[in-house]
């Protein structure tokens, strides 16, 4: 998902197709942590419920982020509010998210407050400094954790192709950083660089969930027909 603050031109065309594309990667995105949520529901049912409202935020704060811009866009609109939402939905989402994958990964539900503490901890420092900097670190530090669970639970079924794809993801997140630090970054250009890096990140994120989920179907499938036997 998107990070940067952008300058979008209301009377550009071209802007307007930017602030369109920017749905793609916030939707892949959903996707992708749905999958992910239905991973880790095929080892531990019970986190079927938390894991998809986790990724039901994630997406959400994607999604805020896309309306801002296309808002923007095409009214003038300023909605800052809107925008601000990206992060603090991102840190919830992922926290909830990783609570239903550290469970996977246990084989178990595990205890959920210290999850829930982790929140509490971040919110209260935002709101010590008045700045959402921290809130930033839990979104993007809980959203890679997300893919190196995803990785690592699809390793334990020798899938290799989506443990390649949550690397790709990785990779494709952090060639952002340089991007939104160029002094170029809010012109048109930059922004369809930056915006179709994500893209990737985010199509390679959905791919590699969807082929983890398959793996684990197909599992679950062969041992109810063993057990069936």
């Amino acid at each position: 998902m998107t990070t940067a603050p952008m300058v979008l031109a209301a009377t550009s065309e071209y802007s307007l197709a930017l602030a369109l594309e920017d749905f793609v990667p916030s939707l892949l995105a959903l996707a992708g942590f749905w999958f992910l949520a239905s991973v880790a529901a095929s080892v531990v049912p019970t986190t079927l419920t938390a894991g998809r409202v986790g990724a039901v935020f994630i997406g959400a704060g994607g999604l805020a982020k896309s309306s801002w811009k296309l808002i923007v866009v095409t009214t003038g609109a300023d909605l800052t509010w809107l925008e601000s939402l990206l992060f603090p939905l991102m840190a919830i989402g992922s926290v909830i998210l990783l609570w239903a994958l550290f469970s996977a990964l246990r084989r178990r539900a595990i205890i959920w407050w210290p999850f829930l503490a982790v929140l509490v901890i971040y919110a209260g420092w935002c709101l010590a400094v008045e700045r959402l900097q921290p809130i930033f670190f839990l979104a993007t530090t809980g959203v890679t954790l997300v893919s190196v669970c995803g990785a690592i639970l699809a390793g334990r079924q020798r899938e290799w192709l989506p443990v390649v794809l949550f690397g790709v993801g990785i990779a494709f997140v952090a060639c952002l950083v340089p991007l939104r630090g160029h002094p170029e970054h809010d012109t048109v250009t930059f922004q369809w660089i930056e915006q179709s890096t994500n893209t990737i990140a985010q199509a390679a994120l959905l791919a590699a969930s969807w082929l983890t989920l398959r793996a684990y179907t197909v599992r679950s499938l062969i041992n109810s027909f063993m057990e069936s036997k």
